[in-house]
């Protein structure tokens, strides 16, 4: 069926390379980013219930599964003094998370916070120090990804610290929105996130173009314009 198609979109220019290669035909790319947030004044930390005095970062979705970092975040962040991770959303890895956290003592170095209308979630974004993005190369579908969290921290002037898979690395090296890093060295991390925060100003830049051009308001207009032929 792919080769007789007309028209094809996916969501990346990696998946645009597979289906190329095996089928001859470069489908169009329309990247799944998150629109552009309404204009928003971010809660305070206090009212979020939050530490004023710790730096937070934070990993965000609905989809917080194993093999995507979440298990190296709360064990570099256990050991960063004056830090405080935030885990906003649901998945599969969380269950066990609890019980390590629960097991080793740490309460006071995580906070797991459940899933939440995206308005809301957006407060924590922004009060956040770093982000946090860490899918693994572990198959197919996580090498590929483009998490739309990448897009909300990068909305929320949040600069970043991600693994190294290839669409999250591009734009995190193109608008020098953060770091990236091998994942499963947490000493390599901890410097990682110490370090995007202290220099959060030499990310602002990065940061303000990637808000003006990474939006999907933008990224859909050729889309709308094709639908826009039929209606």
């Amino acid at each position: 069926m792919f080769p007789r198609l007309k028209h094809i979109w996916t969501v990346n220019e990696s998946i645009a390379n597979l289906y190329e290669k095996d089928y001859g035909i470069r489908p169009s790319v329309f990247r799944n980013i998150s629109p552009k947030p309404s204009a928003f004044a971010p809660k305070s930390r206090a009212a979020l219930n939050l530490p004023e005095n710790r730096r937070i970062v934070i990993n965000q979705g609905s989809g917080m599964n194993v093999d995507r970092g979440l298990e190296e975040a709360v064990e570099a962040v256990a050991g960063m003094d004056g830090w405080l991770l935030l885990l906003v959303g649901s998945g599969d890895a969380i269950p066990g998370l609890k019980e390590k956290v629960q097991r080793e003592g740490w309460q006071e170095k995580v906070l797991f916070i459940d899933r939440m209308p995206y308005d809301q979630l957006l407060h924590y974004t922004a009060t956040a120090d770093v982000g946090l993005s860490l899918d693994k190369d572990s198959n197919i579908n996580y090498r590929f990804s483009l998490p739309n969290k990448l897009f909300d921290y990068i909305h929320c002037s949040t600069p970043v610290v991600t693994s190294r898979v290839v669409e999250v690395k591009r734009i995190v090296e193109e608008y020098n929105v953060g770091l990236t890093v091998h994942v499963e060295n947490i000493l390599a991390l901890q410097r990682s996130i110490a370090a995007v925060a202290e220099h959060s100003d030499a990310y602002a830049p990065g940061l303000k173009r990637a808000q003006e051009e990474l939006s999907w308001e933008r990224e859909s207009m050729p889309l709308k314009n094709f639908y826009g032929q039929f209606l």
